[in-house]
């Protein structure tokens, strides 16, 4: 499936997003947050939507991926991102409610947008359940050498206790040669743990030398600035959510433990979770882009008989 809009837009005057459309264009409109921080989309993200029936918009986040200026985290919050998708909206006259469909970071920005633009959200596909607390941090961080030693000594080795502010200075270090250094370091243990219970065909791999500082940046951004959510309580809050939503979770995701897709699945007042047995946390393996195919098909034929 090829983009029938593949356009550079403006949403502020630093920031210019790559976006693209594809599917069905008087479709229901479904847009696709990818994870992170710092990620980008890919052809294969689509393969999600059936495109006789979504109009799918796909766009890399500020500073992510074809998005301009590349790696800049001026400007680039998530109360930003959060207004980038109004900005989206409007630009592409999508004025009804919309569908948010998206995995880890991706998951976060779809719970932080729709507690505050509820009315703009008519259902949620998330995958990877990630909440941006200290604890969640404190797990890819620390906890996750009990089950990946080698790569966490690989990544940990001479930085230090504070392993954050350690590779947030490395990573804007004005030595280009140490920067990059670094955010390879950074981004291969993200990888490295990312195809844990994965199959290995269906795992990215990491990116061109180029695109790995700038990802560094952004992802590391975020996290020092624990996600920009302020006193939101992603979990909590959600209680107050009336909106229908569908969580696929690999039961082996040691990136995004199980355990807080089933406490969100408790909070929503209309959720389903969907625990993959054999899955974890990448959404491009085979077992977990196939679920998520399911259920995007299964929400379709659901609104088909409403509407």
């Amino acid at each position: 499936m090829e983009p029938w809009f593949r356009q550079s837009v403006a949403v502020s005057p630093m920031h210019s997003l790559y976006v693209e459309r594809c599917g069905n264009k008087n479709g229901h409109p479904v847009i696709f947050l990818h994870g992170g921080p710092g990620s980008q989309v890919n052809a294969n993200h689509r393969r999600y939507f059936d495109p006789d029936f979504y109009d799918s918009v796909l766009f890399d986040q500020r500073g992510c991926g074809q998005s301009a200026p590349a790696g800049e985290t001026r400007e680039n919050t998530t109360q930003d991102l959060i207004n980038d998708i109004n900005t989206l909206r409007s630009v592409l006259d999508i004025n009804g409610p919309m569908t948010l469909f998206g995995g880890s970071w991706g998951s976060t920005l779809a719970l932080a947008y729709a507690q505050q633009f509820p009315q703009n959200v008519q259902a949620m596909i998330l995958r990877g359940i990630f909440l941006g607390t200290d604890d969640e941090v404190s797990w890819f961080t620390g906890g996750l050498k009990r089950f990946a030693p080698r790569a966490w000594q690989n990544m940990s080795e001479g930085m230090g206790q504070d392993l954050i502010e350690a590779y947030y200075q490395a990573v804007f270090d004005t030595n280009q040669s140490r920067a990059t250094e670094a955010a390879l370091r950074w981004v291969e243990y993200e990888m490295q743990i990312m195809k844990i219970g994965s199959d290995a065909d269906g795992v990215s791999s990491l990116p061109e030398s180029e695109t790995i500082l700038n990802r560094a940046r952004i992802h590391l951004h975020f996290i020092r600035h624990k996600f920009f959510l302020g006193d939101t309580d992603l979990l909590n809050s959600s209680e107050l959510l009336q909106i229908p939503v569908t969580i696929v979770q690999g039961e082996i995701d040691l990136v995004c433990p199980p355990i807080t897709a089933w406490q969100l699945s408790q909070r929503l007042p209309d959720a389903r979770l969907r625990l993959l047995g054999n899955a974890g946390h990448s959404g491009m393996a085979d077992v977990m882009a196939c679920a998520l195919r399911e259920e995007a098909d299964a929400l379709r034929d659901r609104l088909l008989i409403k509407n």
